[in-house]
């Protein structure tokens, strides 16, 4: 698979699972935080997130399905899942065991495939 296919399919990803977190966001905390995520505060800042995500992957498929620039939206894409793989990781201790290892792993896997296309698309560069 090319990198901007996996920048496809991230993207997708983050329509997905960002409308999963404005129209269920428990179905996500929960799992994520634990007895936390069910507080209705955390719903809130939990849909905020999800918009943020769906946001950032519908502009980022607009621009692979009409040929605009990547960059912006990739680099947005990085401080992203930089700030959620470091939130993540100075809170590691108070999340449930599975939790951090689950967002190391995809939070870093989102980095990876930000880096990938910023340094092997043209289109990214431009």
């Amino acid at each position: 698979m090319t990198a901007r296919g996996l920048l496809t399919q991230l993207n997708a990803g983050r329509v997905a699972i960002g409308a999963a977190l404005v129209a269920r966001p428990e179905l996500v905390t929960g799992q994520w935080l634990g007895k936390d995520g069910r507080r209705p505060a955390v719903r809130v800042l939990a849909r905020g997130f999800g918009a943020r995500d769906a946001a950032l992957g519908a502009g980022t498929l607009d621009a692979i399905r009409n040929g605009r620039s990547l960059k912006p939206w990739v680099v947005a894409g990085l401080a992203c899942d930089a700030a959620d793989l470091l939130g993540t990781h100075f809170g590691r201790h108070d999340l449930p065991g599975a939790a951090a290892p689950l967002m190391y792993a995809i939070a870093g896997g989102a980095l990876l495939v930000g880096v990938a296309n910023l340094a092997d698309s043209p289109a990214a560069q431009a």
